[in-house]
């Protein structure tokens, strides 16, 4: 089964994608800043706000473990340097904050 793991500081937004994610059949894990410092094995997709304080480092710690985790990264659609970044630093999908929610479980099954 795959987990999805969030981070993002907003308390509603991550609520609301957590319900989401669990209303496609997958779990929820909550997150752990030691999962960017092991193996990131298991499924685990990691779903992280580019706009959250420490979410481009989280971003960047986690695509360089082995093997690299999927992560599906998300910011404002304007925010296109952080956008860039994301996609330089190897995430798996950049999908606007307006997408987030409406596509997760889209998005997820794109990436297996």
């Amino acid at each position: 089964m795959v987990k999805v793991v969030i981070f993002d500081k907003n308390l509603i937004t991550s609520s609301r994608v957590a319900n989401a994610v669990r209303s496609c059949g997958f779990e929820v894990e909550r997150f752990d800043m030691t999962m960017t410092s092991s193996d990131g094995s298991g499924e685990r997709v990691f779903v992280i706000n580019l706009e959250s304080p420490g979410g481009i480092d989280i971003l960047k710690k986690l695509k360089g473990l082995e093997p690299s985790p999927k992560v599906v990264a998300y910011c404002g659609h304007k925010n296109t340097d952080l956008i860039e970044r994301a996609r330089e630093l190897g995430a798996d999908l950049v999908v606007p904050n307006s997408a987030i929610v409406s596509r997760i479980c889209e998005l997820i099954r794109d990436l297996y």
